[in-house]
Order: structure tokens, then sequence, then C-alpha cells
């Protein structure tokens, strides 16, 4: 018997597909563009690193293309673009909080919110209690026998 899949489906995710390539190779061209200054930077002696046009730094440029070869393997890998895909369609499953049109006050709408953040906040304030009794009766052994 086959698995039955709910969700968006495959051929709906593609645009969402290219957002998420192209917004990760926005994320990459920052600390890329910063790597390449400085590369230049150290082969300044070698390799000039001109405005071009008066507009963009050689640098600049080549950390611009680095990213576009990098949303380009994205696009043409298989596997990446499988796992994403796969990503949207996980997404897809799942039960949000908040559904339109129901005619419940905004109050109501977030009270999961409300309740999940409160056990998170108390459990962590109760680890974080926890950790720091274990850490001061630690503290206290090893001064004792030290």
């Amino acid at each position: 018997m086959a698995k039955k899949t709910t969700g968006v489906p495959a051929k709906a995710n593609e645009k969402n597909i290219y957002i998420t390539f192209i917004c990760v190779g926005l994320l990459a061209w920052f600390p890329l563009s910063s790597l390449m200054l400085n590369i230049f930077d150290l082969l300044a002696q070698w390799v000039p690193n001109p405005k071009l046009l008066g507009v963009v730094q050689l640098s600049n440029l080549v950390s611009i293309i680095l990213c576009g070869l990098i949303v380009l393997g994205m696009v043409r890998s298989k596997a990446i673009y499988q796992f994403t895909n796969e990503v949207f369609m996980e997404l897809g499953k799942v039960s949000w909080p908040i559904k339109k049109g129901t005619g419940i006050s905004q109050w109501e709408k977030y009270r999961e919110i409300r309740e999940s953040t409160i056990v998170v906040i108390v459990s962590i304030a109760a680890l974080a209690v926890f950790i720091s009794i274990v850490d001061i009766v630690f503290q206290t052994m090893v001064r004792i026998i030290f």
C-alpha cells in the first residue's frame, strides 16, 4: 500500500524552493564579500582591487559571482533540490496554531503559543536553578578537598 502524503504538492513548492536558494545566496554574500575584501587586501601588491565603473570593487564582484555559482549549484543539485522540496512538503503538514477566519478573538488565537512559551520559560528557569545548585555543591566539594 502506498504511503498517502498530505500538504502542498511538489510542483507548488518550486517557486518557494527557488526563493529559498536565492535567499541562501544573499546570506552567503555577506561573509563572502568580507572574506574576498580581506583576501584582496592580503594580495594587494599582486592583485589590485579597483572599483569597476566607479561602483563595485573587484573583490565584491568576485563574491557576487561566487554566490551566483552557489545558487546555481543548489539549483542543479538534485539532492539539495529534493531535500528543500521535502522540507516544504513537511511544513505543509504542520498544524499551525493560528487559523484564519475562525472568528476567534486575537487573545484566544494565541492561547496555545502563550501557554507553550510559559512552559518553556519555567522549564529553563528550573533547569538554571538546578544547574546553579549543583555547581555550588561541586565548587564547595572541590574547595574542601583541595
